[in-house]
């Protein structure tokens, strides 16, 4: 069961950092309102936090990457697959669109389409 971290959120340290700066200088310069850019530096360190992975802890980390790593091997897999089928393609039509002329061993001339096959006399033994 994975343990809940209520209140992870204040446990951000680059957060407060921002919060803390926005006061000292609206205390220095005595604008208040410069501590709501301090709040607004605020929630975007805690939406980097969360779009970096840093708030899931060792064991989500550890999550994040073996997903990361098994969605790079499927990827791999499925260009394998395509590259495949792409080359199973290409020879299906290459073969449907070649000339219907049988290709002899090496090194003997084409067979012509026309031409008639010779006869073969039999040698049947109850023929004789």
């Amino acid at each position: 069961m994975q343990q809940t971290r209520p209140l992870w959120f204040l446990l951000d340290i680059y957060g407060w950092v921002v919060l803390g700066m926005s006061i000292i200088t609206a205390v220095i310069i005595d604008q208040w309102w410069i501590v709501l850019l301090g709040i607004i530096g605020y929630l975007l360190a805690l939406l980097l936090d969360l779009v970096g992975g840093r708030s899931l802890g060792r064991t989500g980390a550890m999550r994040l990457a073996q997903a990361d790593q098994e969605n790079r091997e499927l990827k791999t897999e499925q260009a394998r697959l395509l590259g495949a089928i792409r080359e199973r393609d290409e020879k299906i039509t290459r073969l449907a669109t070649s000339p219907a002329v049988q290709s002899p061993p090496t090194g003997m001339p084409p067979i012509p389409q026309d031409a008639t096959p010779t006869e073969i006399p039999a040698s049947n033994p109850d023929q004789e």
